[in-house]
């Protein structure tokens, strides 16, 4: 009974899982494929055709098949097109799958569902979900089967939700609740079975065209009911799946429901309608050239008629069973070591790969290394630049800063100089109005003194000449120290010119540089306006002025 179960979980996933489906070869068509094949110059054509020869090969020459899909994804890989990539690898997961490579398959569809995600696709990834989990469940791996297709159908539902779809839901429910109730009565939870098998075959009425999956439904319901011993619900739930495979004429699956009537009937010893429909089924088998089914078919008549002592009839029986036994045995040996042949090969593709692209990235690190070098060396030339240009900038602004403060220092002390000069000359003024006092009094003390006795006359005299002498001295003494505050390398710079100045010379040079009259001059040193006259000719001789137009007062302004 196990061998029998094994061989109709098989069947259900080779119907309902892959809407593709893999042709036998056509030389014809494969003449015509590698013709456009050779012609093409679009990758995009050179892609879909290398799909199409891929599936032309598929049944019968399947190195040659998965030849030419690798093509098909090394090819659609270098066009960086994410539609040819996926459909280069569900092709490749197909064929896997249905030679038995399971594992090459669900790397192929792992890698779909990856794009199909990128993209945002929900057909894509809902078929990428229902073909992984199809494979887990094919490798027995339910519990990982489970947990995929609850996923896909909590994504299914989602999908409908957000996008506000009508009532009537997609193809793929049928074929998601089949697998669920597939997986459940794996696990023995057969209640969780029958429901997912019942949520199916309601959807499934509702949509257009749902015979197989129907079928498929009706045919696992009645196997779990005959498992939990509902023999009217087992009965009814089968016939209708063989009614329904009648009416498309699908001769695989009457065979499977005929074997599935026949296992119901012998295990309730009804063996005169159990043999009927053994008979009828081992000869739809034969015709279709289902070998599992055949298998399945003789060994029950051998057990049948081996069980009742009907010699003749057993070893017939069991002939043909061995002889099919040791045909599905020979197929699954060559399967089995080209399936061993292929996967060291795709193994050592894989490794191949692997050094490859362990080679670029090495390459990809040695460029993003010398990219990052340069980058770095470019940051620090730009650094420095941008540090020297700063430095300059902060120079430029020490520069400008210390101009503006010599400006201004220099305002400064022209302001000083000028409020100097000011007081000076205000003080040479002073001085002068003090002298022409003193005069003034002198002058009216020797006026006055005529009138006077001798001895008060040359008390008089004695006053004026004492006036005139403190005069003279004290007036020259401040003078002399409040013109060196002021212009304290003058006397320094006329020495550079003529070192043989007179002291008399040197005061008038003073004088005129603080742009003092002849008449200021005379009145401050009581020297006559002639005498300043003539010892101002004699200076622009000592200057080096004579026979020139520059004027003394302005020459010495700017000494």
């Amino acid at each position: 009974m196990s061998s029998l179960f094994k061989g109709f979980v098989t069947t259900i996933l080779t119907f309902v899982v892959f809407p593709a489906v893999l042709l036998s070869q056509n030389q014809a068509r494969v003449d015509s494929l590698r013709y456009d094949l050779e012609m093409a110059r679009i990758d995009s054509v050179k892609v879909m055709t290398l799909i199409e020869l891929a599936r032309e090969y598929a049944v019968g020459e399947l190195p040659v098949s998965l030849d030419y899909a690798q093509q098909a994804l090394d090819l659609a890989e270098t066009t960086k097109d994410n539609d040819l990539i996926s459909q280069s690898l569900f092709t490749m997961g197909l064929i896997c799958f249905y030679n038995g490579l399971l594992d090459l398959a669900a790397r192929n569809y792992y890698r779909y569902l990856e794009i199909q995600r990128s993209l945002d696709n929900p057909d894509g990834i809902t078929s990428a979900l229902i073909n992984v989990g199809s494979i887990k469940l094919q490798m027995m791996e339910f519990e990982d089967a489970r947990e995929i297709f609850l996923e896909v159908l909590d994504y299914l539902n989602e999908t409908m939700a957000a996008g506000d779809v009508d009532s009537v839901p997609p193809a793929q429910y049928p074929v998601i609740y089949n697998n669920l109730g597939v997986i459940y009565h794996n696990l023995q939870e057969y209640n969780k079975a029958l429901d997912y098998y019942n949520k199916g075959i309601l959807i499934a009425r509702r949509i257009e065209n749902p015979q197989r999956d129907m079928a498929n439904l009706l045919n696992n319901l009645g196997r779990t009911y005959d498992q939990m011993g509902m023999d009217d619900e087992a009965l009814e739930a089968i016939n209708q799946a063989l009614d329904i495979r009648l009416q498309q004429g699908d001769k695989q699956g009457i065979g499977s429901s005929y074997r599935n009537l026949a296992i119901y009937h012998m295990t309730r010893r009804q063996y005169g309608q159990a043999l009927g429909y053994l008979y009828e089924g081992l000869a739809i088998a034969e015709e279709v050239g289902a070998l599992n089914l055949k298998v399945n078919f003789v060994e029950q008549l051998f057990e049948y008629y081996d069980l009742y002592n009907q010699p003749d009839s057993a070893l017939k029986y069991h002939k043909l069973l061995k002889e099919y036994t040791d045909q599905v045995n020979r197929e699954e040996t060559l399967r089995e070591l080209t399936r061993l042949e292929l996967t060291a090969h795709y193994q050592e593709m894989e490794l191949v790969r692997q050094m490859e692209q362990k080679r670029k990235d090495q390459q990809y690190t040695l460029v993003g290394g010398l990219l990052l070098l340069v980058a770095v060396i470019a940051f620090l030339l730009w650094y420095l630049a941008s540090s020297r240009a700063k430095r300059l900038r902060l120079l430029n602004d020490n520069i400008q800063l210390e101009a503006l403060n010599t400006s201004l220092e220099k305002q400064n002390l022209e302001k000083e100089l000028e409020v100097k000069n000011k007081e000076l000359t205000t003080n040479v003024m002073y001085q002068i109005r003090k002298n022409e006092l003193i005069n003034d009094i002198s002058q009216k003390l020797i006026r006055y003194s005529h009138e006077l006795n001798k001895e008060k006359q040359y008390l008089i005299q004695s006053i004026v000449k004492d006036l005139e002498s403190t005069q003279d001295e004290s007036i020259w003494n401040e003078f002399e120290v409040r013109f060196h505050q002021v212009h304290n390398d003058f006397y320094d710079k006329l020495h550079e010119i003529n070192p043989d100045l007179s002291l008399n010379e040197r005061r008038l040079c003073a004088f005129l540089r603080l742009n003092m009259t002849s008449k200021e001059i005379s009145s401050i040193t009581g020297q006559s306006l002639r005498s300043i006259e003539v010892a101002r000719t004699r200076l622009r001789k000592k200057l080096h002025l004579t026979n020139s137009d520059i004027n003394l007062s302005d020459f010495l302004l700017n000494v």
